[in-house]
């Protein structure tokens, strides 16, 4: 019988403390893209987690920050169930900003792909 699916983000997915984040740059690998960079660290745990960043680097305004982790948050909950257990850290890049939900999520999965953190099948 097939698993169903679940398409939501539960607070055990995020990424909340410092040392979370400090242990997969610390760790973990990076690539980047136009519209966001990631860094990603293998976990134990069954499942992937992650976490969110928009510096004031991409704008200064926080409308526009807040967009960006929202399609980022929103790339990740639709696509976890395709991702091997990891713990990423998105990155916002100046390129999202006025990009729309298909354009991110184009970018992260050819990311994904190259990064080899994608279940297979």
């Amino acid at each position: 019988m097939e698993e169903k699916v679940k398409f939501t983000f539960r607070p055990h997915e995020r990424l909340k403390k410092q040392r979370e984040f400090e242990k997969v740059f610390a760790h973990g690998k990076s690539l980047g893209g136009s519209t966001v960079a990631f860094y990603f660290f293998q976990n134990d745990l069954g499942y992937p987690r992650a976490g969110f960043i928009a510096s004031k680097k991409i704008s200064k305004r926080a409308v526009d920050r807040n967009r960006a982790k929202r399609l980022m948050r929103e790339v990740f909950r639709l696509n976890k169930y395709k991702l091997k257990p990891v713990d990423i850290v998105f990155i916002a890049r100046k390129g999202i900003l006025g990009k729309k939900y298909q354009d991110v999520e184009r970018d992260f999965l050819k990311l994904a792909e190259k990064a080899g953190i994608l279940k297979e099948g």
